[in-house]
């Protein structure tokens, strides 16, 4: 009689462990299909350390079209990096006046950036042509569809 309530319990345990396994490969099914709706992005940013650039990844939300993925990106790096190791690309307080892509031009798409006034005065480690080098660069590696971007600064166009 011990022997057929072993047998029982093995399957018992063996029916268990099946239903776990499941189980858990739906729940893993399911958290994988609900962590594709960001996109993954790179910033880069000088740091205080030393020399050169470094990268901070980001995820933004999947945006409706190409236009406003491009307006939050910038948005999200002019307010500058998330660690007090790097340095904003500009002064705090620098907004994008305005954001847009055109398509009409016959090179491809091209971007472009106005920045309030704010911009025009250096950063902690960055020069304003070596900001806007730079916000160019965080650009182009994010974006590659875009063929050329313009950027202003209080309206003037500044860099080309």
């Amino acid at each position: 009689m011990e022997n057929k309530l072993t047998g029982k319990s093995s399957l018992y345990i063996k029916i268990l462990a099946i239903s776990l396994a499941l189980l858990s490969m739906a729940f893993s099914v399911f958290m994988y299909s609900r962590g594709h709706d960001k996109n993954r992005t790179l910033m880069y940013f000088p740091c205080y350390d030393g020399d050169g650039l470094f990268c901070e990844p980001r995820y933004f939300a999947k945006a409706a079209d190409s236009q406003a993925a491009v307006t939050a990106f910038v948005n999200d790096l002019l307010l500058g990096p998330m660690t007090n190791r790097y340095s904003p690309i500009f002064p705090m307080g620098t907004k994008a006046e305005y954001c847009f892509i055109s398509a009409d031009d016959s090179e491809g798409q091209r971007l472009y950036l106005g920045l309030s006034r704010d911009a025009l005065f250096a950063g902690d480690l960055l020069s304003v042509r070596e900001g806007v080098d730079l916000l160019r660069l965080n650009i182009v590696k994010n974006f590659t569809y875009l063929n050329k971007i313009d950027v202003a600064i209080d309206g003037i166009s500044v860099y080309e």
